[in-house]
């Protein structure tokens, strides 16, 4: 071995802090964008909202590996890497800076009125009050005709449901858990009975408090009122004048009883172990009861495997009934829910807010493309450091308020500028895309043209990590609908006319063909193969086979119908 310095020269690229948050911003959709921006103006001074921008707007500065936003306070020493370090660990609030702000507020304070004055006598504003999913599951169970006992061992169960509706933990599980709830509400119980007691003797202590409690719950209540008696003899208390009241200890057959009443609430079926439970439970709470509800119910209990594998014949001839009322029942059970809980348990419904609109001008037939801000708060820079500069108070600072006023101002100013810079970026993509898929925008998901990233890239001169920060997450409303921006990108097939077909177009013909087929029989993947042959489109059976998985569609045999 021989050990050796060897000198190299290389060249190398590395992004600066600012060009690091201008990414962050970049793949940021507008919903969250919004929530940034809001919290840089609550953290930021030199940030102020304004209702209407009114200022003079600069070009969008283009933020490149080799570039960043310099700022008009900018020094030479400032860029070096402990400057920066140092403008990024530095998140102190000098006092002094905000002293000088809020006496600049109280001198004008008298010109404007409070809207919230101490003698306004107007009622206050109330907050609607919503309850959860399980809240409501919990007031359901409360008005059932159960225990105590029962009630604590419903809402142990309620809250172990899953977002789909059902309950996967094991019940015996549920139960120690829930009995192990009740022992200690029961030794807190007989702990205040106690003290209760022993405050009417006037007594300066709690005995009570000498013995521990066998983690034993069933004998719990027999060790307690033994060692108790003593205490009472000496301190000549008789012991039939107190009456010790716990709650029982439920078991696995009272677990069984209350979930069935659970899966009786509303949505029925829910809190179910599996989907025959599931569907059972919501047979049962149907308010009449049909000969088509009847076989359904038999089917699920008797012949369930051949029902999973759509052996129609095995149940006509197992149940000795005919196709016309097994068509019935199989309708019934069709119209179930196999997921009560529709895996929304929230209070509130999200809803997607697009990050660009794309419409048709009627005149000119143009496309017009809009970046959706309308919901984003509109900042400034504000007028306190220019005010601080302009009366001479930045000189009574320290220098490292100075410095942290600073650099507030950079970070505030370099924000306005990103913002700017990302619409201008993300309008340049979304531009390139309905170019690139004009023909969806004007005939809808038929007129898809296969697109990938790099094409993006090379019409926009952008980077292709950067077409990829912008399209993820990203929405855009059309008059087709409200779709994500990776709908648009799809890899290419040629048909027999040596042209280039979107493998969304290939997907939609699929689901076409599958809509028309008999439900009596339905079709293989080898003749829609077939059939996508006949039609120009090239497609062997087992890409048949990746669509139709990719498209959740289930092989012909579980699309059978009778």
């Amino acid at each position: 071995m021989k050990l050796s310095l060897d000198i190299k020269t290389s060249l190398t690229q590395t992004l600066t802090p600012q060009q690091i948050q201008y990414l962050k911003l970049l793949q940021l959709p507008v919903i969250q964008l919004e929530q940034q921006v809001k919290q840089e103006i609550e953290m930021n001074p030199m940030l102020e909202e304004v209702g209407d921008l009114d200022i003079e707007i600069d070009e969008p500065k283009d933020f490149s590996e080799h570039e960043h936003p310099e700022t008009e306070f900018a020094s030479e020493d400032e860029n070096s890497p402990e400057a920066l370090k140092k403008q990024l660990n530095d998140d102190r609030d000098p006092f002094e800076f905000y002293k000088v702000l809020w006496e600049d507020d109280n001198t004008g304070s008298n010109s404007k009125s409070n809207a919230f004055d101490d003698d306004d006598d107007g009622e206050p504003f109330q907050i609607k009050d919503t309850q959860s999913f399980f809240e409501e599951l919990v007031e359901q169970l409360r008005m059932q005709p159960i225990t105590q006992e029962e009630f604590i061992l419903g809402n142990h169960i309620v809250w172990n449901i899953d977002d789909d509706g059902y309950l996967r933990r094991a019940l015996p599980e549920i139960v120690e858990e829930t009995n192990n709830h009740i022992s200690e509400m029961n030794l807190e119980m007989q702990e205040n009975e106690i003290e209760d007691i022993f405050e009417e003797m006037q007594e300066d202590y709690n005995p009570a408090r000498q013995f521990s409690v066998s983690e034993a719950g069933v004998q719990m209540l027999d060790n307690v009122r033994s060692k108790l008696t003593g205490i009472l003899i000496k301190n000549n208390v008789d012991e039939e004048e107190i009456v010790l009241d716990g709650l029982d200890f439920i078991t696995l057959e009272h677990a069984e009883k209350v979930l069935a009443i659970i899966q009786t609430l509303d949505p029925p079926g829910i809190g179910s172990r599996d989907i025959r439970e599931c569907l059972l439970s919501q047979l049962y709470s149907l308010p009449k009861t049909n000969a088509a509800q009847k076989l359904a119910i038999e089917i699920l209990v008797n012949a369930y495997d051949a029902f999973t594998k759509k052996h129609y014949s095995v149940i006509t001839k197992s149940l000795e009934v005919g196709d016309e009322y097994l068509r019935e029942a199989l309708e019934v059970i069709r119209r179930l829910n196999p997921k009560p809980g529709g895996g929304a348990f929230q209070s509130e419904t999200n809803s997607v807010i697009p990050d660009f609109l794309v419409a048709i001008d009627d005149e000119s037939e143009e496309l017009i493309i809009t970046v959706n801000d309308s919901t984003m708060p509109q900042i400034q820079l504000s007028t306190a450091y220019e005010k601080l500069k302009k009366e001479a108070k930045l000189k009574k600072f320290n220098k490292d308020t100075k410095n942290w006023i600073r650099n507030k101002y950079e970070d505030a100013k370099f924000l306005i500028q990103a913002i700017r810079q990302r619409k201008a970026t993300m309008l340049k993509v979304m531009t390139a895309i309905a170019f690139k898929q004009k023909g969806f925008f004007e005939e809808g998901q038929s007129g898809l043209k296969p697109l990938i990233y790099k094409d993006v890239a090379e019409e926009t001169g952008l980077d292709i990590s950067t077409v990829c920060r912008i399209v993820n997450g990203k929405y855009v409303q059309t008059e087709f609908g409200t779709y994500e921006l990776k709908f648009f990108f799809s890899e290419s097939l040629p048909n027999d006319d040596g042209e280039e077909v979107s493998t969304r177009v290939i997907k939609q013909i699929i689901v076409d063909i599958i809509a028309e087929e008999s439900k009596s029989k339905p079709l293989s993947d080898e003749k829609i193969s077939k059939f996508l042959k006949e039609k120009g489109y090239n497609v062997a059976r087992r890409t048949v086979a990746k669509y139709r998985e990719q498209l959740k569609i289930p092989v012909a045999r579980l699309r059978k119908e009778l």
